[in-house]
């Protein structure tokens, strides 16, 4: 997944180690449990960083209109998930 490219899916990392970097710098490495990709579905931008897988890597993907179904139609995990967008952003949540 590319910085700029447009949102598709929300990932979720089964096994394996991914890299995300932001405009070139690495800001962080996750693994078993950890997602990514929400960010452009639910503010409905281009992806605000490059993911790289790092080791073999085994992906739960959902496309766009499942995820922002499960997510934005119901009010606690809409807002677990903006908490979750404002804090790789370095923003308060909404």
């Amino acid at each position: 997944m590319r910085q700029g490219d447009p949102g598709d899916r929300f990932y979720v990392i089964a096994s394996g180690r991914v890299e995300v970097s932001i405009d070139g710098s690495v800001q962080a490495t996750q693994g078993p449990g950890e997602h990514f990709g929400e960010i452009a579905l639910l503010r409905d931008v281009p992806r605000t960083a490059t993911v790289t897988a790092r080791t073999d890597v085994e992906l739960f993907a959902l496309e766009r209109d499942d995820f922002l179904a499960a997510v934005t139609g119901h009010a606690a995990s809409a807002e677990a998930a903006e908490a979750v967008v404002g804090a790789r952003l370095g923003m308060s949540p909404i």
